[in-house]
């Protein structure tokens, strides 16, 4: 390489017999040259710098959408398992629904059978129509909120299972509740129950469920049993031959408690029946009427 008039002179050597390449170049072509090579050297390093920053910048921008991928991928399992946890509770809802209505027919079928055998019903309605369905289609209909009815006719069989209906032993009435004058002295009395007259043995029933609080000789009454029902109701059978039962028992309507005789102060053989409420004595003879169809009817 050799230099010549302000020029350089380049001399490639091709091959060992000395063959040789020689061009010349300017000082202002080897200048221009220098410098674009320099700026492409500070454009690449300028844009390696920018794609660096670039390719942070993405880094940066991956791993915020990576987190919020993850955050919402956290968020859908919560709202599946919210989800599952609603269909878990929608089977559990329609299990109590099928369960309160079986409830709900059992009960109806407890009153049913319950104002059979105390002679009560509903009478037919002397209305001209308006929306109703029959009971078992109500039971499935799911118009009405049975499950707030359940407490209300548990309470109705309840009512109905403590409240005294129906005669409580066969026979004929021969004293009514009130003024009477007395079978035995003659004066004019007021007569705390009812008294129901037939042969000697005839048993004698309960006509509710309850509890006796009384089962032994009651002075004039002669042997007697007192029944606790609910409500505050009490239910009372004097002048029997033989007691049945004992005190503290559990009894239910239709239970023989005694059988008839004319024990204590009495002509003949009969029941003595009253019925307390709240502590003071009432008519018996609407709620023996209420029960016509009960295990003891008028003769």
């Amino acid at each position: 390489m050799g230099r010549r008039s302000g020029k350089l002179q380049v001399i490639v050597i091709k091959d060992e017999l000395g063959n040789y390449l020689s061009f010349k170049l300017s000082k202002r072509f080897l200048f221009s040259s220098v410098l674009l090579l320099l700026a492409a050297l500070c454009g690449l390093a300028a844009y390696s710098v920018y794609a660096f920053k670039e390719l942070s910048r993405l880094q940066e921008s991956r791993q915020a959408l990576s987190s919020k991928v993850k955050n919402l991928e956290s968020k859908l399992a919560i709202v599946q398992a919210q989800r599952e946890r609603l269909k878990e509770r929608v089977a559990q809802l329609e299990k109590e629904r099928v369960k309160t209505v079986e409830a709900l027919a059992e009960r109806v079928k407890q009153i049913d059978a319950l104002m059979k055998e105390v002679g009560v019903d509903y009478p037919k309605s002397s209305g001209e129509g308006g929306v109703s369905l029959p009971l078992d289609s109500l039971l499935t209909s799911g118009v009405v909120p049975f499950k707030d009815l359940v407490g209300g006719v548990d309470a109705l069989i309840k009512d109905l299972k403590d409240t005294p209906l129906g005669y409580p032993t066969e026979g004929r009435i021969t004293s009514k509740f009130g003024l009477r004058r007395n079978p035995v002295t003659g004066a004019l009395e007021f007569h705390l129950g009812v008294d129901i007259a037939n042969r000697w043995g005839t048993p004698v029933r309960a006509t509710a469920d309850g509890v006796v609080v009384r089962a032994g000789w009651c002075g004039l009454m002669g042997r007697c049993v007192e029944i606790k029902h609910g409500s505050g109701i009490y239910t009372y059978y004097g002048h029997l031959a033989k007691i049945t039962v004992f005190k503290g028992e559990h009894v239910s309507r239709g239970m023989i408690i005694g059988i008839m005789g004319s024990s204590g102060r009495s002509t003949g053989p009969h029941l003595h029946y009253s019925v307390r409420i709240d502590g003071k004595l009432v008519n018996p003879l609407p709620f023996m009427e209420a029960g016509l169809a009960g295990k003891g009817k008028k003769g």
